[in-house]
């Protein structure tokens, strides 16, 4: 068993404890049980409603995908090939 001590704002302490309690849990509980949850599915558990902008090399790459120019390789090793030639030819 281990112990670990971390900080946090106080509102958002009291918040959580509150929905805690109102489950029937103590914080060591809940705290465990999102640790468990992290380790068997190897993910974090909460919505991670990220979306990030394309920069504009994907963007283009994109565009030329959706337009058919894409490349269809058999395997990733014909692709390491590939990217290894044209990086030979530059």
């Amino acid at each position: 068993m281990t112990s670990y001590t971390f900080r946090l704002d106080e509102t958002l302490k009291e918040q959580a404890f509150n929905v805690f309690r109102n489950y029937g849990l103590n914080p060591a509980q809940a705290i465990k049980m999102f640790l468990q949850q992290v380790a068997e599915t190897n993910t974090i558990p909460v919505s991670l409603d990220y979306e990030p902008e394309p920069n504009k090399a994907t963007m283009v790459a994109m565009q030329e995908l959706m337009d058919g120019k894409g490349e269809i390789v058999g395997s990733i090793d014909e692709l390491v090939e590939n990217i290894k030639h044209e990086h030979r030819l530059q």
